[in-house]
């Protein structure tokens, strides 16, 4: 039984990692059963599927942090989710997709050279372009130019949605779902990433304290990398098959989502800051992104692994030490 005031997850200790990161993998593998099923359903791109229906199933989380916070009243804990999202969607995630390419290559599920198409950087600048001018709105000086821009990220991602979704697929074959039916399987997914998420931060924190790790160390250095493997999940089972401009894609659609539809939520509603962190989050995503978009035009995505651990240990010196 677990201790008084301990959860049942947190009773596992560092068991609760493998387990997490076991649970996560299951989830990916569900959803992306889903984007392949949603596109042989309505006859879509598959990568068009990609790019809006996974990061919004596996922002599910995130969502409900967000909207949770709200509604307690907890705008700085609802705006610190979304800046965080940019941020580690430019930085760790690049690192995790070569590191996962180079796994599905020793196992002899892939080449080692990632093929992605470099038309798939103009939807990643694209993508990048909205996270400047709200480092330049802050709420205090320019509160009604903040929500008008809220407005207008909102629209943008919804036409973004529509025209990549109303792609048409050139035929495939029936694709059929583990768990049968897309009801059982959507709740199912989210449920399961959901755990594995929780299972995989709470492992990291035990083994640390076990090893006599700090607390600010851990929360800044590891549990990051381990919430961006269920955020970006669907998009690592497509590189680990080969599948890279699909994969790369995912990411793609994390941007759209996390530099149009949450922050422009946010500041609709007005309850965005601009502090200093924030700030040099947002700045270091953009920065990181356009270099990103770079290296895939040049068709040499693993350049991206190196610039992103850079941004990410850039914050890291910057802003901790």
């Amino acid at each position: 039984m677990a201790e008084p005031g301990v959860t049942p997850l947190g009773a596992l200790g560092p068991l609760a990692l493998p387990l997490g990161i076991l649970l996560t993998i299951a989830a990916g593998v569900l959803i992306e059963q889903l984007v392949g099923w949603f596109s042989w359903r309505f006859e879509r791109s598959l990568i068009g599927v990609a790019m809006i229906v996974a990061p919004i199933v596996t922002s599910a989380p995130e969502l409900a942090i967000f909207t949770v916070s709200i509604l307690r009243g907890e705008y700085g804990v609802a705006w610190g989710s979304i800046v965080a999202q940019p941020f580690m969607a430019s930085t760790i995630v690049y690192p995790t997709i070569i590191a996962v390419a180079i796994a599905g290559w020793l196992l002899g599920r892939r080449p080692l050279r990632m093929d992605v198409d470099k038309y798939v950087a103009i939807p990643f600048l694209v993508f990048t372009i909205p996270l400047v001018p709200i480092l330049f709105l802050h709420p205090e000086r320019y509160e009604f130019l903040g929500r008008a821009y809220g407005l207008l990220l909102l629209v943008v991602y919804f036409a973004y949605a529509w025209y990549m979704l109303r792609q048409r697929s050139s035929g495939q074959a029936s694709h059929s779902l583990l768990l049968k039916h897309p009801v059982i399987q959507f709740p199912a997914s989210i449920i399961t990433l959901y755990l594995g998420a929780e299972m995989m931060v709470g492992g990291i924190i035990s083994a640390g304290e076990a090893l006599g790790f700090d607390e600010v160390a851990l929360s800044v250095v590891l549990v990051p990398i381990a919430t961006v493997v269920p955020e970006s999940i669907v998009g690592l089972i497509f590189v680990f098959k080969g599948k890279d401009s699909e994969g790369v894609g995912v990411v793609v659609g994390e941007k759209a989502l996390y530099s149009t539809f949450y922050p422009g939520l946010a500041m609709l509603l007005g309850i965005y800051t601009l502090e200093e962190a924030a700030v040099l989050a947002l700045e270091i995503a953009i920065i990181i992104s356009i270099v990103a978009v770079a290296a895939i035009w040049m068709r040499n995505f693993a350049l991206t692994a190196p610039v992103g651990l850079a941004g990410y240990i850039w914050y890291i010196l910057e802003y901790f030490l």
